[in-house]
């Protein structure tokens, strides 16, 4: 049986290149995901942005490597992890342990070495004392037993432009075409408005940014000269969104331009932004792969019909480490309590709880803080028949944005009402000022 050597290490750049170290992993991480094999620029400014993240990389190794097989200096398994803040509601910004790259090679499956990477991981985190951790996932079946549940969705649209498109309402339409280089700092300095504006907004990353300003052609690694970009001021003159795309070639039909980016601190900027887009001369058509699920663009349109979603898709999923912490973390915007009874196999949040929150008075006072008590470690007990749901603590991540409703998940049995219409008040205890909403992945 193989036998195999873990290695925890930070990425490194030395004299203009990744380490050979660096260099293996990221090969191995390029054929997990089905990618080309980055060389020489694209190679180092691959690393470049793994570093400008804090990301943290693991490696399982599989050392007595046969004859012909790849060189045992190439991961079998690859894990990274990174903290960035995530919003969980009224602006409160908690740091989050992110986890991404994930991959074992086709012939070291089924051997633990997934559990045996997860579990570290998280029991590393766990330790640290964060509240949760969030993934977003390529498969949807792989990380509910580790106690992962989808937390905020986004949808895939396309917006009819041909003659004939107009706005509901006419916008102010502030705006100016800008070099997409002038997003390098103008962009992060925008999202980090919005994410103060987002439930589930996670703390951007380097590719996002390199993306936006045409630097990054996330296809082929190389920069993009096709890439435009516009910018929305505010009354004052000063930029309050942005939007990057590029058009999709002439050999596409209808007419396409691909949004790469779109952030907007105002409901002013969205709907400009979108007059923009559908003004873009010889253009019947714009398609945006990171629309908020809840996104007023219908309601901004005379035809709401012209907005059609093409494909829904989970993003971020939350895997609760300290519900104590976790829920006295994010804002209750009405008064209530509610018990909960939470199972987790790997033991971090197992226990019954009670959450009691004051609310906010509709003058805006209260501060809207929850308040936690654990009971209980036992889920089987007294306390927990008294509980009013119970629930995984996979559920208890996509209840925890408001994202997900507790009265479907307990229609769908994922869920169970101890009492009755213990459900109705979940839903409106967890609700916050916005649906979840985080428009990139990691």
């Amino acid at each position: 049986m193989t036998e195999y050597r873990f290695e925890t290490f930070e990425p490194s750049v030395e004299a203009e290149a990744p380490d050979a170290r660096t260099s293996a992993y990221l090969q191995a991480v390029s054929a997990g995901f089905h990618g080309k094999r980055d060389e020489g620029e694209k190679l180092r400014r691959r690393a470049e942005r793994a570093i400008a993240d804090g990301r943290i990389f693991t490696a399982a190794y599989a050392d007595n490597a046969p004859h012909l097989a790849l060189d045992p200096s190439i991961p079998v398994a690859t894990f990274a992890h990174f903290e960035k803040t995530v919003n969980v509601g009224g602006g409160r910004l908690v740091p989050a342990h992110l986890i991404t790259w994930v991959t074992v090679r086709p012939t070291h499956r089924r051997r633990g070495l997934l559990r045996s990477l997860m579990t570290a991981n998280l029991v590393g985190a766990h330790e640290a004392g964060y509240p949760f951790a969030a993934l977003t996932a390529t498969e949807g079946s792989i990380y509910r037993r580790f106690g992962f549940g989808p937390a905020t969705w986004y949808n895939e649209i396309e917006l009819d432009t041909s003659p004939g498109f107009q706005l509901a309402v006419e916008p102010d339409r502030r705006l100016e075409m800008v070099d997409p280089h002038v997003l390098r700092e103008l962009g992060p300095a925008l999202y980090d408005r919005f994410q103060m504006l987002s439930p589930g907004a996670t703390g951007r990353q380097r590719t996002y940014v390199d993306v936006a300003a045409g630097d990054l052609d996330r296809d082929t690694g190389d920069r993009d000269r096709g890439t435009r970009a516009a910018v929305h001021y505010d009354e004052d003159g000063v930029p309050d969104g942005y939007v990057s795309y590029r058009f999709a070639g002439w050999d596409v039909k209808p007419t396409t331009i691909d949004v790469m980016d779109f952030v907007a601190v105002s409901d002013a900027a969205y709907s400009s932004l979108w007059a923009f887009l559908g003004a873009v001369d010889l253009v019947e058509r714009v398609r945006f792969d990171y629309a908020a699920q809840e996104s007023p663009l219908p309601w901004l349109l005379a035809d709401p019909r012209r907005a059609r979603t093409t494909a829904q898709n989970d993003g971020m999923w939350l895997r609760i480490l300290d519900p104590v912490s976790a829920l006295e973390a994010r804002p209750y915007t009405v008064p209530g309590s509610l018990t909960l009874a939470v199972t987790d196999d790997m033991g971090f949040a197992s226990g019954v709880f009670r959450l009691v929150s004051a609310g906010v008075g509709a003058d805006g006072s209260g501060s809207g803080d929850g308040r936690v008590e654990k009971l209980t470690d036992d889920t089987r007990g007294a306390d927990a028949a008294a509980a009013d749901l119970a629930l995984d603590v996979s559920e208890l991540g996509s209840l925890y944005l408001g994202g997900a409703d507790p009265v479907v998940l307990a229609r769908a049995g994922r869920i169970t009402q101890l009492t009755p219409g213990a459900a109705v008040r979940a839903r409106a205890l967890f609700g916050l000022e916005r649906a979840p909403y985080a428009p990139n992945d990691f």
